[in-house]
């Protein structure tokens, strides 16, 4: 139950940050995020079936709900990474 809960926050935080208007917010929130992920290995993040499953449906709740980007806006967004 305590994962639930763990992805469940994580889903709020997703929807907090598609909500965020001010860029230099954004630009503190990132930040913090790519400090705190420098020393992640991508072997150090595993995710069980259900945790696919639960982000797959997040997902498509996400494209109903019309929070989606354009391929440019993806390009875009992306020379900044």
């Amino acid at each position: 139950m305590k994962s639930m809960s763990l992805q469940l926050r994580k889903m709020n935080l997703i929807e907090y940050l598609l909500g965020v208007q001010d860029e230099k917010v954004f630009d503190k929130i990132e930040s913090t995020i790519q400090k705190s992920i420098k020393d992640v290995k991508p072997s150090d993040i595993i995710f069980t079936k259900n945790d696919m499953v639960e982000r797959i449906e997040f997902s498509n709740k996400q494209i109903k709900k019309g929070h989606v980007l354009t391929q440019k806006e993806l390009e875009k967004q992306s020379k900044n990474w």
